[in-house]
């Protein structure tokens, strides 16, 4: 349904019962269970984990496997005919925006026991910028544009420490806005293209965003050969690739790189005119190039494949069945297993050992950005881990 559980939902929900219970003994301090028995619950049952979840609107939960199987033999017709669905990847791009914060939250920190407080001096937390990214299918990234907060005209100090190339801008609340992006579509992405010799047409997969798609834009797009294909809506959580597989790792390398630059220069904030300089720095010790193959590959988009889309997700609001595994379900497991596992070994052979080395304990301990590719893997050997238990059990119970 959309509404895991924490742990106080657990403990209040323990705290309910035994309170409200005539028959069950009560252990606990004021009914209330504590840390330690929360530690056991956690040893009782090792097959739950502790994870950050993602929000979705009502609307993205009802996006259905049947909707995006559709829109994906629409968009198979329509690219066939024109030629452009076998393309090289480094024609076919994905942009998104996402909000970059000025002070990103602080990891977790050492501090003196018994210590009823721990503040660290920070600038305002909810300040932030919009950073639009644009990235190929190969992994080559396109200039990003900087969108900052102003109401006129952009000081100077900001300008001059942009990186070369890159877009920048500025709205009433820093948000992207259509002219905003046909100025960056028009003054940054074409030329760069026509800069990097990329074949025309290309292919520009985007949400349905209303500042992607107005009149103007959509002449610009035919003139130039720009093919663009709106994703399907409320879907982005498991179509577009940026959102899947790249905006994560990015802030969690630019919360350290924040972090360092603070540390370097002896100044509590970061200031508005270091963001362009902070922000190469971040992007040029990420491996941006494997993040953003496995981004377009898990989204089915390149190579163009329905199959590869993993449609679990959408199952959030179904009740799991609570019927026995069949011979079928668990022969599926092993058959995605091995064909993932194979395409892992093709891209990157020394990587399924590393994985493999951390199965055990189900933590990964390698490069953040293989982090997500840890964690589905995990998830899949789990799963036939669960379908050949349950398939003993039955043929034992017979």
């Amino acid at each position: 349904m959309g509404l895991p559980v924490s742990k106080d939902d657990l403990i209040d929900a323990v705290e309910t019962y035994v309170s409200s219970s005539t028959k069950k003994p009560n252990p606990f301090i004021a009914n209330r269970p504590g840390r330690h028995w929360y530690e056991g619950f956690k040893r009782r049952h090792p097959d739950l984990t502790i994870r950050t979840p993602q929000h979705l609107s009502h609307k993205r939960a009802d996006v259905t496997q049947e909707d995006l199987q559709d829109w994906f033999e629409e968009q198979k017709n329509y690219l066939s005919c024109k030629n452009l669905l076998d393309i090289s990847p480094t024609r076919v791009f994905n942009c998104d925006e996402t909000n970059v914060a000025l002070c990103p939250k602080s990891n977790k920190i050492l501090t003196k026991k018994g210590s009823l407080t721990a503040y660290k001096i920070t600038d305002d937390i909810k300040l932030g910028i919009t950073v639009l990214f644009m990235y190929s299918a190969s992994g080559k990234r396109a200039p990003p544009a900087i969108l900052f907060p102003y109401k006129e005209k952009l000081p100077r100090n900001i300008i001059a420490k942009i990186p070369t190339g890159w877009g920048v801008g500025i709205s009433d609340n820093g948000w992207m806005t259509s002219e905003l992006f046909y100025e960056y579509m028009t003054n940054v992405f074409y030329p760069w293209l026509l800069q990097e010799e990329i074949e025309f047409p290309v292919v520009l997969y985007l949400d349905n965003h209303s500042s992607h798609l107005t009149m103007p834009l959509v002449k610009f797009y035919r003139e130039k050969k720009i093919e663009i294909i709106g994703l399907y809506p409320n879907s982005t959580h498991i179509m577009q690739p940026l959102d899947i597989a790249f905006f994560h790792p990015f802030k969690e390398v630019w919360k350290k790189t924040v972090t360092r630059w603070k540390t370097e220069k002896n100044m509590k904030e970061l200031k508005k005119e270091d963001v362009g300089t902070v922000l190469k720095q971040t992007l040029e010790s990420m491996q941006e190039e494997d993040i953003i193959k496995n981004g377009f590959r898990t989204t089915g988009l390149v190579p163009f494949n329905p199959n590869a889309v993993d449609y679990d997700i959408l199952n959030k609001k179904k009740e799991k069945s609570k019927q026995p595994v069949s011979a079928s379900h668990g022969e599926s497991i092993d058959l995605h297993l091995q064909k993932f596992q194979d395409n892992l070994s093709e891209v990157s052979p020394g990587l399924l050992h590393r994985l493999e080395k951390d199965l055990p304990t189900g933590s990964w301990t390698g490069n953040l950005e293989n982090k997500a590719l840890f964690e589905y893997w995990y998830r899949l050997r789990s799963s036939k881990t669960d379908s050949c238990n349950l398939k003993k059990k039955t043929y034992d119970q017979e």
